[in-house]
């Protein structure tokens, strides 16, 4: 993932702490995808991409409210 600036950060953090079903919804999403992954027969590289890319988006959606508090 690229590194969001200071201003990104925020905004996730922001979004997280005041609207909290936006990580749920990531975060099950996220989910779904890997219990899918195991049952892919065709395309598994676009499923195992999709799965890092929100475990991705789920780690730093989770962590920006820590990451924008120490800035």
């Amino acid at each position: 993932m690229i590194r969001p600036d200071e201003k990104t950060v925020k905004a996730f953090a922001a979004t997280v702490r005041q609207f909290p079903e936006v990580l749920r919804f990531i975060e099950a999403w996220r989910m779904h995808e890997l219990e899918q992954l195991p049952h892919a027969i065709h395309h598994s590289a676009v499923l195992q991409g999709r799965c890092q890319v929100l475990g991705e988006l789920y780690k730093f959606a989770k962590e920006a409210p820590d990451i924008a508090a120490k800035s």
